[in-house]
């Protein structure tokens, strides 16, 4: 895996572009990044004996990997080149928190990556070049930028995509983990279909959801701090996918079924949920925490677009 993109005999660095040399440890960090983005693509097979014999696009795993590193080094380069060009600059803070980053991720996996041959320093370049990445993003799209997207056209794609609820869950797996019968799987919908009911009577959702996690934690201890805590129940799902909390089945059918200030009752493999859907757009502290991320789920699919085909000009 640890291949040099230099021809010469020097492997301290990987490329040079633009007179700038990409240090080895680099490449070797777009690898392990490429590694793990092969694993999660459709197609990668973890059950084979030897996780290479993998094919992804019709090549060979170790091919897909490293053609992907390569992209993934061409853009490193061509953020360096476009960010000197905008005569920008990271400021003291922001390279702070860079720092701070590092430091964090380095002690969590320092021996693994001293192992495979990727230093601190390079680690710092590379998450130095992610920041410098967002920073042409918001050049471009972000207040004030080249192609400034505006407030209304963001929280249209917001409103569109993003779901705000709260669910009350009741498991079809009893305590050891396994799959109820069908007498005890009719029983545990009725006793949602009665906590549905009381949802559609009035009743606070959040008494209600509190209700329900005593019911199911009978006999296990909380503490005072927990009772006596602000409950904050608000959950969020983005179109089209899943999350830990959430499937792909009961994220369709709440973007799909479930209607704003109606609870309806859900359901997928491994549970019965009545949910209850609010409007993003009353949330508007939420939605200042994440706007930043809604801008780049609506324009970085274009702007990668933009630094590939920028990059390939590079010499």
């Amino acid at each position: 895996m640890c291949l040099s993109l230099a021809s010469c005999s020097d492997t301290s660095y990987s490329a040079k572009s633009e007179g700038e040399a990409i240090p080895a440890g680099v490449y070797i960090l777009a690898q392990y990044n490429a590694l793990s983005e092969a694993m999660s693509t459709e197609g990668y097979d973890s059950t084979l004996k030897d996780v290479w014999d993998n094919k992804l696009d019709g090549k060979s795993l170790q091919t897909w990997v490293n053609d992907r590193a390569a992209e993934m080094l061409k853009q490193y380069a061509e953020v360096e080149k476009e960010f000197k060009a905008e005569g920008l600059e990271l400021d003291e803070d922001t390279l702070k928190s860079v720092e701070n980053q590092v430091e964090s991720y380095w002690s969590a996996g320092e021996e693994l990556y001293e192992n495979i041959g990727i230093s601190k320093d390079s680690y710092l370049l590379y998450m130095t070049n992610t920041q410098k990445y967002y920073e042409l993003f918001n050049a471009y799209y972000g207040t004030g930028g080249k192609e400034e997207i505006s407030d209304e056209a963001l929280e249209a794609h917001y409103k569109d995509n993003y779901a705000q609820f709260k669910m009350i869950s009741f498991s079809k797996t009893d305590s050891s983990g396994q799959d109820l019968d069908a007498d005890a799987l009719a029983a545990l919908k009725k006793e949602a279909d009665e906590y549905l009911a009381k949802a559609k009577d009035g009743e606070d959702f959040d008494a209600l959801i509190a209700q329900r996690k005593k019911e199911t934690s009978a006999g296990t201890e909380s503490s005072e701090e927990e009772e006596e805590s602000e409950p904050n129940n608000m959950m969020m799902v983005k179109k089209d996918e899943a999350s830990l909390y959430v499937s792909s089945k009961l994220s369709t059918a709440i973007f799909e079924d479930a209607k704003i200030g109606e609870p309806i009752l859900l359901s997928d493999d491994n549970a019965y949920y009545v949910v209850l859907r609010y409007n993003v757009t009353d949330d508007a502290e939420t939605y200042q925490q994440i706007r930043q991320s809604v801008l780049y789920d609506l324009k970085g699919d274009d702007y990668d677009s933009v630094l590939e085909k920028n990059a390939e000009n590079l010499d």
